[in-house]
């Protein structure tokens, strides 16, 4: 919500300005009789009351066409203002906020009364006589407990304060195979060389230098 300025025109003239609201939020635009209001004119007083004594719709009442209120002030004297140069007096607003809140505070302690009658009212639970009275898992025997730590100690001496297995005393010998610093697979020699080439001269003098499988001579 804003207080803007009008310009006052009588005869086509101006001869002053009035002051009116903008942009009036819907809480503050819903008046009822008998309500405090705040008129524009007087945004900025704080000790003065008014109250809304009627409001006329456009068109409603002959002295008032396009709408208006109706409102008396402190003095019991009657005022009228336009329908955008009054709104519900915000201290209104602070006020139904907070019978709200009461209300809503005694919705509360209603409700916690409730609950505690019912409460009072189930019978109370018995409790196992195991019981420690905390939660979560009972707690381990002493005797139990003290042999899992000399079992624990034991380990960490068997090996050595290491984790995993253990390691073996073998050595084991590893083979590297030298590649030249050549990737893929290794060189033939020169007698594999010889051999695969005089298979291949067999293979072709068989079959006189033609692919494929030999005609039948049947």
């Amino acid at each position: 919500m804003k207080v803007i300025e009008n310009d006052f025109i009588v005869g086509g003239h101006k001869v002053g300005v009035y002051l009116s609201y903008a942009d009036v939020e819907p809480e503050l635009a819903t008046i009822k009789p008998g309500e405090r209001v705040l008129p524009a004119p007087f945004f900025y007083e704080k000790n003065l009351w008014f109250h809304l004594i009627r409001r006329w719709e456009p068109g409603e009442n002959q002295y008032y066409p396009n709408g208006g209120f109706e409102i008396r002030d402190g003095g019991a004297g009657v005022r009228h203002y336009d329908l955008d140069q009054v709104c519900l007096h915000p201290a209104i607003i602070k006020h139904k906020k907070t019978m709200d809140k009461m209300a809503r505070r005694a919705e509360k302690e209603a409700a916690k009364r409730d609950r505690q009658l019912k409460k009072g009212s189930k019978p109370p639970k018995v409790k196992s006589p195991n019981a420690t009275g905390k939660r979560g898992r009972p707690a381990v025997d002493p005797a139990i407990k003290a042999a899992r730590e000399a079992e624990k100690v034991l380990r960490a001496q068997r090996s050595g304060g290491r984790r995993g297995r253990p390691a073996s005393g073998e050595t084991k010998i590893q083979t590297v195979k030298t590649t030249g610093g050549k990737r893929g697979r290794p060189a033939l020699s020169t007698t594999q060389i010889a051999a695969a080439t005089a298979a291949k001269a067999a293979t072709r003098a068989r079959s006189g230098g033609r692919r494929g499988r030999p005609k039948s001579t049947r």
